[in-house]
């Protein structure tokens, strides 16, 4: 890899792990602004899903060489898009918010794809834990909410079993 493209590729790998500080900030924000208990339940253990993930990113930037401290302004941005998604009917909150992970699962395999073997494993679980918070609204939206935080609660247990 050119000196280039390691630095992009770091560049990625610092933005994916921001993007996590990002999201424990708005899941637990999320969290709170539920009126439903069941539902607030749900973006709790989101929120944990965001925290583990958080951590397994951030060793690996500071592996990597990169800035592992955690941007204020990514949290805040989080904090600051809460009443944005809060406000909205749950369907639709489901609809956009899966909507939104499209662009971003692709491109977290594509990291997994540039990255060296042994770092294959963490940035696989940067992808796959995007796509379980994706089944999460799918199933909210088919109507499986007794369901929808299973996929969630497995990647974690499987972290954590790891």
């Amino acid at each position: 890899m050119t000196v280039e493209a390691k630095d992009d590729f770091i560049s990625k790998v610092e933005r994916a792990y921001q993007g996590e500080v990002y999201g424990e900030a708005l899941y637990n924000g999320i969290a709170d602004a539920m009126a439903d208990p069941d539902r607030a339940k749900k973006w709790r253990i989101l929120t944990e899903l965001e925290v583990v993930t958080k951590a397994r990113m951030r060793d690996l930037v500071a592996k990597l060489g990169g800035d592992a401290r955690e941007s204020e302004a990514y949290r805040q941005k989080g904090i600051d898009h809460v009443p944005k998604y809060a406000s909205m009917p749950w369907d639709d909150f489901m609809k956009r918010f899966s909507g939104e992970l499209d662009p971003i699962i692709p491109r977290y395999a594509a990291l997994e794809q540039r990255c060296a073997p042994e770092d294959a494993e963490t940035l696989r679980f940067l992808t796959e834990h995007e796509v379980v918070t994706k089944e999460f609204c799918e199933l909210e939206l088919a109507g499986r909410p007794d369901i929808s935080i299973d996929p969630v609660r497995d990647l974690i247990a499987k972290m954590r079993g790891a």
